[in-house]
């Protein structure tokens, strides 16, 4: 699949590689080959599935299809399960992708999001999870980031850990910082106006 060697090509032309075995950019990757499949099948509400039987087994929901198609899939790669895997809902986290229109037939950079984090002290106060983002070097310092950004919406609450060496660039995005303890708490929304952390 196109996309997916794209990803990966940018994560190795970037010394990135290390984020293609993490458990859940495996499992993000996976979600891209599985969207592909289902729209073959034309199902083309991947991104915005939402169960109708409500028993989360139904055979003739297609959240309940797809998500037993992704736990089989993602069950034969060992991943690690805590933070990826909701044992109540009974699936993988939710990835989404922000990627970059092409330029000349190069996808110049990505953003992964995973939804529903479960971190503890701030789970509640937030929606999603900005986990990992890359610019291709030739692309770097030409808005590409923050046009990745602005695509987010803003009715989410959303969060990523950074250390001080990236804090200017996610701060020219439209993210503020809070320092705890170990790190840096970036989060973006104008309508989070206080934060609590909890000490971890």
């Amino acid at each position: 699949m196109e996309i997916v060697t794209q990803i990966k090509q940018i994560c190795i032309e970037t010394d990135n590689e290390w984020f293609l075995n993490h458990s859940f950019p495996k499992i993000a990757l996976g979600d891209l080959q599985l969207k592909e499949k289902f729209e073959k099948e034309n199902i083309f509400t991947f991104n915005e599935r939402v169960c109708t039987c409500q028993t989360k087994r139904g055979e003739n929901c297609i959240r309940c299809y797809i998500e037993t198609e992704r736990r089989e899939e993602f069950d034969k790669l060992n991943l690690y399960k805590p933070g990826n895997y909701d044992y109540e809902e009974e699936c993988y986290s939710k990835s989404i992708w922000i990627i970059q229109d092409k330029i000349e037939d190069e996808i110049p950079g990505f953003i992964l999001i995973k939804c529903c984090c479960n971190v503890i002290g701030v789970r509640n106060r937030f929606t999603h999870e900005l986990v990992f983002a890359c610019v291709r070097p030739k692309y770097r310092k030409k808005g590409i980031l923050k046009n990745m950004v602005n695509r987010i919406p803003k009715e989410w609450n959303i969060w990523l850990e950074a250390n001080e060496d990236v804090e200017n660039i996610w701060k020219k995005c439209g993210f503020i910082y809070h320092t705890i303890r170990g790190g840096r708490l970036f989060y973006k929304n104008g309508d989070l106006k206080t934060l609590y952390i909890l000490p971890f």
